[in-house]
């Protein structure tokens, strides 16, 4: 875009106005990525390179103001892009949600003028629930900039009261720390000065999460039909059941099996009632290593076992956690993967997985598992669902057996005796935790397990720690039975403890 020889314009454009493409970086070529990472010194969605585009193309002074999806407000991924905003003076900041059908990510507007920040009041309109009558506020856009990884959030009176207990503290133990527990690798890097980082801590004192726990995003089979099965005494059970000879049959309609041990008349129901659970297994193993991994649909489970076959964790050797179990012994072990119901607090995974020595082998090796879990399975800890509802109100964190975990369930555990497991699933599960994640860390529905090492932790003192234990002990025992009637008044006193302990 030569905008000179276009237009005849030299020293830039008044205004540069537009709604630029939402494509992300999946869908870039890799000829186009290469152009990009040439022109902009970097590769993201491309609403990001149409920002630094238009800034390009004004005239000092000249203005931009562009629709764009609202995730670059909080996303690790667009700290460039706040930045630059953050760099400029801005117009206005207008919170748009989602006003089109079509979308499926809520929006905002932003203008800025093309000179450096003036340290003036903007305007930030929320028109999150009525788009043509938004609610205004004044702010002075340097509360961003002293904010944890400079993020854009909206400033009510009740974001704002936050952000001045915590947004100076937080974004200086996030300057001095991030770089250091980004990852299970740099934790495990830094573990020295972590370590005694976390035995300086004393009650009243805050730390981001990250520096309190180890973990890790967990195991990704690539092929659960063939490790994972369901325990018989679970209500999943059920569900194999009914599915199994829908599936089977689907399958030998779709692929055209011919296999001497189907029933000619095709009463999969019947078949499959007559064979044990090991000939199932069998068969379904072997018609997907002869027709397809994904031939009774990706991810399928078909396998189920009773829970007198599931090894005793306790009594494992570091080398069968780390290498698997002798199949002459109990090999299968408590699998979690996560729990789509949105479960809170405690729930039993339904699941086990075939931990034998050959498994494991094989997983630690084929890049598709993505086996990273050498450092932190078989711990207890707490795991949330990654996947926020859009109109939901909370987190949902919940204890995690010692297991192992599934992608789908991103774990950490504990590793300081002062801010037990137990205490981290209360405040994960709170309301002022969820508001400062949601406004402060990831205003986007995917939860990653950076997003919640973020998250500002107040190491309590023990009668706090005696309190919040009597209530998780409480609910737990309520979840067991399935009491979750009885649950939100338990809740709302936690909540209480919670915003007193934070001063909100």
């Amino acid at each position: 875009f030569d905008m000179e020889w276009m237009f005849g314009v030299e020293d830039g454009f008044d205004i540069v106005i537009g709604n630029p493409p939402y494509i992300s970086t999946k869908g870039i070529s890799l000829d186009s990525k290469k152009v990009l990472e040439e022109q902009f010194g970097f590769v993201d969605d491309t609403y990001n390179h149409f920002f630094f585009k238009g800034s390009e193309l004004l005239k000092e002074g000249g203005v931009i103001s562009y629709i764009t999806p609202k995730t670059f407000w909080t996303t690790q991924t667009k700290r460039n892009l706040r930045d630059l905003i953050l760099s400029k003076q801005i117009n206005y900041i207008f919170d748009t949600a989602n006003p089109f059908e079509s979308a499926m990510v809520d929006t905002c507007i932003t203008s800025f003028l093309k000179m450096e920040n003036q340290n003036k009041e903007i305007r930030f309109l929320d028109g999150s629930k009525d788009l043509k009558n938004p609610i205004g506020y004044e702010i002075n856009q340097q509360i961003f900039i002293d904010t944890q990884n400079s993020v854009i959030f909206k400033p009510t009176a009740y974001n704002l009261k936050i952000h001045s207990i915590y947004g100076k503290k937080v974004k200086e133990l996030y300057e001095k720390w991030w770089d250091k527990i980004s990852t299970s690798k740099n934790i495990t890097k830094n573990e020295k000065e972590l370590e005694e980082y976390r035995n300086s801590l004393k009650a009243g004192d805050i730390a981001l999460l990250g520096c309190l726990t180890e973990g890790g995003q967990g195991l990704a089979t690539a092929n659960n039909g063939k490790y994972i099965a369901v325990r018989k005494s679970t209500k999943w059970v059920d569900n194999i059941l009914k599915s199994r000879p829908k599936k089977l049959a689907e399958a030998v309609s779709k692929k055209n099996i011919k296999d001497e041990r189907l029933p000619q008349n095709g009463n999969y129901v019947e078949f499959l009632n007559n064979l044990s659970e090991k000939e199932i297994a069998m068969l379904f193993d072997e018609l997907k290593e002869k027709y397809g991994r994904d031939i009774f649909g990706q991810g399928y489970i078909y396998k189920l076992i009773d829970d007198s076959e599931i090894a005793d964790v306790d009594t494992l050797t570091q080398d069968e956690k780390e290498n698997g179990i002798d199949t002459s012994k109990k090999y299968y072990v408590p699998y979690d993967k996560g729990d789509k119901d949105g479960n809170r607090w405690y729930l039993e995974t339904p699941f086990a997985i075939a931990w034998s020595k050959e498994n494991v082998g094989f997983l630690k090796t084929d890049p598709k598992a993505r086996y990273q879990g050498y450092l932190f399975y078989f711990r207890e800890g707490f795991c949330w669902t990654n996947i926020l509802n859009p109109n939901a109100r909370l987190l949902k964190a919940k204890l995690k057996q010692k297991s192992v975990n599934d992608v789908g369930s991103m774990s950490l555990s504990s590793i300081i005796d002062k801010v037990p497991n137990y205490y981290l699933i209360t405040l994960l599960n709170s309301n002022i935790l969820f508001d400062y994640y949601r406004e402060f860390i990831n205003v986007t529905v995917n939860i990653q397990i950076n997003d919640i090492r973020q998250l500002p932790i107040i190491i309590p003192n023990q009668a706090v720690l005696e309190k919040i234990k009597l209530l998780f002990d409480e609910i737990v025992e309520l979840k067991k039975q399935n009491y979750n009637d009885k649950i939100n008044d338990i809740e709302m006193k936690i909540n209480n403890i919670v915003n007193t302990l934070y001063g909100i």
